[in-house]
C-alpha cells in the first residue's frame, strides 16, 4: 500500500480515480493530527476546467469533492471556512447547492478572481 501522503495528493489531482484511493485510503485511520496534504484554488479550477471540457461528469465532480469534505488530514488553501473549502461543499451538495453545470463554474471561478484582487489590494 502506499503511504497516506501520497495518496491524498493523488486524490486531489485525480478526480477520475476517486474510488480506488479512496478504497486504499480506507486502511488509515480518520483521525490525523494534522494535515499531510492540501486543496488549492488551482487544484478545484483544474476539476472545473476537466468538467467544462466535459472530461468530468457533475456525478464525478460530486464524488471528488465528497471524497475531500470533512477529512482531517486534507486542509484547504486560505484555511476552514475559506473559499476553497466552501466551494468543495457547493460541489459535495448539488441537491442543497444547486447543480454542477457551467454557470456555478463561472460562480466560482469569479468568486476565486474577487479574492484574488482583494488579497492583492490589501
Amino acid at each position: 500500500m502506499r503511504d497516506r501522503t501520497s495518496l491524498l495528493l493523488e486524490l486531489i489531482s485525480s478526480p477520475k480515480a476517486v474510488t480506488a484511493i479512496t478504497q486504499e485510503l480506507s486502511h488509515c485511520d480518520w483521525y490525523c493530527e494534522s494535515h499531510l496534504a492540501e486543496v488549492s484554488k488551482l487544484d478545484v479550477l483544474a476539476v472545473l476546467e476537466q468538467f467544462e471540457n466535459a472530461a468530468l461528469t457533475a456525478s464525478e465532480v460530486t464524488a471528488w469533492a465528497n471524497s475531500i469534505c470533512g477529512r482531517m488530514d486534507v486542509g484547504f488553501e486560505f484555511g476552514p471556512d475559506g473559499v476553497v473549502e466552501e466551494t468543495l461543499c457547493w460541489l459535495a451538495h448539488p441537491e442543497i447547492n444547486g447543480p454542477i453545470d457551467n454557470a456555478l463554474c463561472q460562480h466560482i471561478m469569479a468568486l476565486y478572481e474577487r479574492r484574488t484582487n482583494k488579497r492583492e489590494a490589501s
